[in-house]
């Protein structure tokens, strides 16, 4: 297999200053700042609702009927914490209020992009800096780490603040982004996409190589240089302007993506593989074809491959849950107790006149056996989140969707506009999105007969556009957000690429728990001034 060149770390650091009128201080942190608890946040606190991004969670989500609860008309990758949607778009941050989508606070244009992070005092953002912001929208401090792509979506674990940029890992003080310690294999550069946080490990991948560093001072746990697949080509899977990846922990485990097609193929296969957290040791791989690891239970993991969602068994790695149509792609996933909920789209070019299920594209709750429980249409696919028994849709607008019990005297909904003056604003949406560019049809790829019609075959899906999204050009992004995904294009893979297993899934639970100074890079304090853009800073429209 063959490593991409390194590309060297600019040793640089500074500030763009964008939007509002902002001071600057190169003195110590503010009393406030320096005592800052920097405690880990209840609610879907970050990429995939926590430190190890896996989106299984406890707490159940909306049950039919369902209804749009309210609507915002901006979108992109958010958290949800106290009951504050905190929300990347166009560059800025907008924080909403959970209950009826009314603006509590914006940023102007900061850079922003990917999810945010958020601690019980700050919410960080990757983007053009890695920035932390006060709860209450003062901008804190902004990181340049001297890379001119979009820094992924951050990771806040042990009192660090996580990100990869320019093919380093980089733990910077949660309090003032100060760096405690950084990680540069010697042999090449880590991919630029999120981290994962596990089982006091921090765990990042290379094209050859996936790393578990201590959380506490970077120091080596163990290094796998063996990525699972057959042939000269195998390799861990790459974030891409379709398809984001990254590694997904739990206190015990992670869970990893590898491609085992060439680098020329259209659609791409491969597997998802369970290691020991503590140890290395290679646990599980899941049947041919998924390359993208999503949520892990006690008894199952989830997997994504080019097109399609589905649920393996954590111990044999045999397939035992998969979506009932034949989906054209698989954005994001959140599983709960007995449910999956899918933001996918359709492949109605497997399908008859009138026959393509409905909605073509939105979110899907399916259950244990593979059945849709409700599904609300979307006017594109969606990133979701989930807290407080809401499913939060970031499409080309960020819907609430709740059940009917619960919204029940209440209309309210969010109009999308300026907190103070009620102005829409122009729409300037960062999407998450993740490009059409897999329209192409698909190579043959060996693949294992399934019963419903896929379309698993090989693709190369391009550059390194997302950052998990980095949906994001979400895990390494450049003006994308966190997971979603701009596809408009219709895919005619041709080979199944998943195994035959009878056994529908017998139940499923979300458990597994999540555990939650070399060089340093020059770092700017930024306060607001009086005339500044505050809390409240208007967003250009």
């Amino acid at each position: 297999m063959v490593e991409h060149e390194r590309r060297r770390v600019l040793q640089y650091a500074g500030l763009a200053v964008a939007g509002g009128s902002l001071t600057t201080s190169a003195a110590a942190a503010d009393e406030d700042d320096e005592t800052a608890s920097i405690g880990e946040a209840a609610g879907w606190s970050s990429l995939g609702g926590n430190p190890g991004h896996n989106a299984a969670v406890p707490e159940s989500g909306p049950k039919a009927p369902v209804t749009v609860a309210w609507e915002y008309d901006h979108s992109g990758p958010a958290a949800v914490v106290d009951g504050t949607v905190y929300l990347t778009t166009g560059g800025e941050v907008h924080a909403l209020d959970a209950a009826d989508g009314s603006v509590e606070w914006k940023t102007g244009d900061i850079g922003a992009s990917g999810t945010p992070a958020v601690t019980d005092e700050a919410v960080y953002v990757g983007g053009e800096h890695l920035t932390r912001i006060k709860r209450d929208g003062v901008l804190c401090c902004q990181a340049d780490f001297g890379y001119d792509e979009a820094v992924p979506s951050p990771v806040v674990a042990g009192g660090l603040v996580l990100v990869v940029a320019g093919g380093t890992l980089y733990a910077a003080d949660a309090r003032d982004l100060t760096v405690r310690w950084q990680f540069d294999p010697a042999d090449g550069t880590l991919y630029e996409q999120p981290v994962a946080v596990g089982g006091g490990a921090v765990f990042a991948t290379s094209e050859s190589r996936l790393f578990a560093r201590e959380l506490a001072d970077g120091s080596e746990r163990w290094t796998d240089d063996d990525p699972a697949g057959t042939d000269e080509y195998s390799r861990f899977t790459a974030p891409t302007d379709r398809q984001v990846s990254h590694p997904v922990a739990t206190g015990d485990v992670v869970v990893v993506g590898s491609v085992d097609s060439t680098p020329e193929a259209i659609w791409w296969n491969g597997y998802t593989s369970i290691y020991d957290a503590e140890t290395g040791v290679k646990r599980t791989n899941s049947k041919r074809a998924p390359i993208t690891p999503g949520p892990i239970t006690d008894e199952w993991f989830f997997a994504r491959t080019m097109h399609d969602l589905y649920g393996f068994d954590r111990e044999t790695g045999g397939k035992s849950w998969e979506t009932p149509y034949n989906m054209y792609h698989v954005s994001s996933a959140v599983v709960t107790d007995g449910t999956v909920y899918a933001g996918a789209t359709i492949n109605g070019e497997t399908y008859g006149p009138g026959e393509i299920p409905d909605p073509e594209t939105g979110v899907y709750a399916l259950d244990e056996n593979g059945e849709v429980e409700w599904a609300i249409g979307t006017d594109e696919r969606p990133t979701l989140s989930l807290a407080d028994g809401t499913i939060y849709a970031s499409g080309e607008t960020l819907r609430a969707i709740r059940s009917e019990a619960n919204e029940a005297g209440d209309g309210s909904e969010g109009d999308g506009g300026d907190a103070e003056d009620g102005s829409e604003g122009a729409d300037g949406d960062e999407k998450a999105a993740e490009d059409g560019s897999g329209g192409s049809d698909g190579d043959d790829e060996a693949a294992e007969s399934d019963d419903k019609p896929t379309n698993e075959t090989e693709q190369n899906p391009g550059s390194d556009g997302v950052d998990g999204g980095n949906g994001t050009n979400e895990e390494g992004t450049t003006g994308t957000t966190d997971g979603s995904n701009g596809d408009d294009a219709s895919g005619e893979g041709n080979d199944t690429a998943t195994e035959d297993d009878g056994d529908g899934m017998p139940g499923f639970t979300a458990g597994a728990g999540i555990a939650g100074g070399a060089l340093s890079v020059e770092w700017l304090r930024r306060r607001e001034t009086d005339e500044g853009s505050g809390a409240a800073d208007e967003r250009n429209s």
